[in-house]
Order: C-alpha cells, then sequence, then structure tokens
C-alpha cells in the first residue's frame, strides 16, 4: 500500500507498506523520497529524526549537483515536446513557485524576492517540470510507440514510462520497454531514434552489427544522430 505524507522540509514521501519488507529501507531520487517498511513498522517511521531528514536532503542535494545539467534562473526559457516554459514573477501566489499550464506554455511562477541559486529553488522547479513533463509523455509516448512498431514490423509486451535520467530508455529480455519521461525535452527527431533504439532490442538485445544494422535500415544517419543524443542530458 502507498501513502503520500508531506513533510515540511522534505516535500511529498512516498511510505509504501510491504509485508515482505524486514525493516525499514530508504530511496532518494533528485525529485523523490520512497520509504518501504513492513506493515508492522509503519507507525515507527514518523516523525523522522533531524539527523534522517538531514540526510534526505544532503543525498538529493548530491544528486541534484551530480545530474542537473539546467540551472534555472528567472530568464530560463526553453521548449519541450509540446509546451513552452517560461519564469514569471508574481506578488499575489502563496508559495515560493507555482505553475500553470496553459495551452502550449507551462508558466512557473515564482516570488519576487526567491533566490534561484539554492538547492532547495533548483529541486523544487525540477519537480514541477518533472510532474508536467510525465503528463506530456504519458499522453504522447504509448501511441508514438505503437506506431513506430508497427511501421518498422517490431513487436514489444509492454511500456513503462519512468524518470530515468542516466538513460533514455531500456528494453528487456522479454521485449518490455522502458522510457524516460525526459525524452520530451528531445526534438521529436531524437524521440524517435531513442524508440526505434529500444524496439531494435526486441530484436537484438546488445549493441553488435546486427544492431546497427536494424538502426541503420531506419536511419541511415545513425551515427550523426547518436552523437546528437549524447550532447542532450535531462534536467
Amino acid at each position: 500500500m502507498k501513502t503520500i505524507i508531506h513533510h515540511p522540509e522534505i516535500g511529498p514521501i512516498e511510505l509504501c507498506t510491504r509485508s515482505s519488507s524486514r525493516g525499514i529501507s530508504f530511496r532518494v531520487t533528485v525529485d523523490k523520497v520512497r520509504i518501504t517498511v513492513s506493515p508492522f513498522l509503519s507507525q515507527s517511521v514518523f516523525p523522522l529524526s533531524a539527523e534522517r531528514v538531514a540526510w534526505i536532503l544532503n543525498a538529493q542535494k548530491q544528486l541534484t549537483n551530480r545530474t542537473n545539467k539546467l540551472i534555472f534562473t528567472p530568464e530560463t526559457e526553453f521548449k519541450t515536446h509540446d509546451f513552452t516554459v517560461r519564469f514569471v514573477a508574481n506578488n499575489t501566489i502563496k508559495t515560493t513557485f507555482a505553475a500553470q499550464r496553459k495551452n502550449d506554455t507551462l508558466t512557473i511562477y515564482f516570488k519576487p524576492d526567491t533566490d534561484f541559486k539554492t538547492n532547495q529553488s533548483q529541486l523544487v522547479i525540477t519537480r514541477i517540470l518533472t510532474h508536467f513533463l510525465r503528463i506530456e509523455a504519458t499522453a504522447f509516448l504509448p501511441s508514438r510507440l505503437k506506431l513506430l512498431a508497427e511501421t518498422h514490423g517490431f513487436q514489444y509486451t509492454s511500456l513503462k514510462i519512468n524518470s530515468a535520467r542516466r538513460r533514455w530508455g531500456s528494453c528487456s529480455a522479454k521485449k518490455q520497454i522502458n522510457l524516460s519521461l525526459y525524452l520530451m525535452l528531445l526534438p521529436e527527431e531524437l524521440i524517435d531514434f531513442v524508440i526505434v533504439h529500444e524496439l531494435c532490442h526486441t530484436r537484438e538485445m546488445n549493441h553488435g552489427e546486427r544492431f546497427k544494422k536494424l538502426m541503420r535500415a531506419i536511419f541511415p544517419n545513425y551515427d550523426e544522430l547518436n552523437k546528437s543524443l549524447k550532447k542532450h542530458s535531462t534536467l
């Protein structure tokens, strides 16, 4: 069973109770904290100790410094697959940041005195963007994967959209495909390139010559696109 607990310093924490768990385990990512615990111990998790809170915040800071290559400022503006992101100062919002998606624009409002340089500000912005990117990815990627698979004669068993930051996608031996929601930050040709890459793995699990032959049959400019993809990063 999953429960969302809102912590004043950390933000939302996902509490998962599993009968198979023998203790309490913590999984910390840049935009999420998950605690997995045995039902018998669930009452002992909260309140978190000051040491545990400090450990979680420090872990998120290190992850942010390691992975967050885009540093957000009030002047930041960029485009995802479906919408343009822009920042606007606003005196009336009740929280430090607030967001509104209208048509093809995602506006992130911030209080005029907000310090964008703090890790907390960068983390909150990342969480906001991840939320909207997940919605965008959920609406776009399943149909795009289905279309490309049918067009090029591939078969896959399932699709899971995740928040992976170190890989755009993956494919299991059972032809289960995983795609990162951060694909929505890429140009459409590169989105297709990644999807076809994973579809090719339904036939060839490695990156040998037969795999590359499959890719080049669909993307003759395979090498150029592969180099272009490496220049892009997640949030």
